[in-house]
């Protein structure tokens, strides 16, 4: 089955078409969100995988089915739907929920595993930002990417300004990418040291969902979304 797979597919595509691809991708550390342009070749070999080994993976995870990662919607407002209601409103909740508990674990083990402040510090950072995204993109990007859904194409000024915002989210998505591969480098990978309060733990586990979230987040538009509504404007 493995023959299917073509390796020199970038990663983007792989996902798009294959959703449970994305778990794979994932556990291995392979980048297919803001790497989504990366063929798979490429990519096992800058994370010194070996690529028959990848294709394996990927053959069984397409044998077993979709893990629901995927967003084959057909109009853009479906898509813009889904990122909102799935990514956007989890983000929302979550966000300050788990800003506390950050703080606090840093609070009470910060003296212990020094570490978390500098956690801290990242993650706050990642939320301001973060938040203030998902806003811009609901109140201004969104809404004019919704326009070309319609029958009358957009003016060439729009249409200027809607690949000018496409270039500017996708340049956030690389920040706050790298700000969750800091948090993951800091915390070890998410490892739970032995003196782990239920807190710590639960900051951990918290902060990798997080992590995964995003990344199935910013596939969903940079690797479906923003590449439809390049279609619509080329067209």
């Amino acid at each position: 089955m493995t023959e299917t797979i073509d390796p020199a597919t970038s990663l983007g595509q792989l996902v798009r078409e294959n959703p449970e691809f994305a778990s794979v991708f994932e556990s291995l550390g392979i980048d297919y969100c803001c790497g989504g342009d990366t063929p798979l070749e490429r990519a096992c070999e800058e994370t010194d995988l070996e690529l028959r080994s990848v294709l394996d993976r990927l053959a069984d995870a397409e044998s077993a089915g979709s893990d629901g990662t995927g967003a084959s919607a057909e109009s853009l407002s479906e898509l813009v739907d889904d990122v909102v209601e799935t990514h956007h409103d989890y983000l929302r909740s979550e966000l300050p929920s788990l800003e506390r508990v950050v703080r606090k674990v840093a609070r009470v083990h910060g003296d212990s595993h020094p570490e978390l402040h500098e956690v801290e510090s990242e993650f706050l950072d990642l939320k301001d930002e973060v938040t203030h995204h998902i806003e811009d993109e609901e109140e201004n990007v969104f809404p004019e990417l919704l326009t070309l859904d319609g029958e009358t194409p957009p003016a060439d000024a729009d249409e200027e300004a809607i690949r000018e915002a496409i270039d500017h989210l996708e340049s956030e998505h690389d920040a706050a990418a790298s700000s969750l591969e800091r948090i993951r480098d800091l915390t070890d990978g998410y490892e739970i040291p032995d003196d782990a309060c239920t807190s710590y733990r639960n900051m951990l586990d918290r902060l990798q969902m997080l992590e995964k979230d995003m990344h199935q987040h910013v596939h969903k538009e940079n690797n479906v979304l923003f590449p439809e509504a390049e279609e619509r404007l080329a067209a």
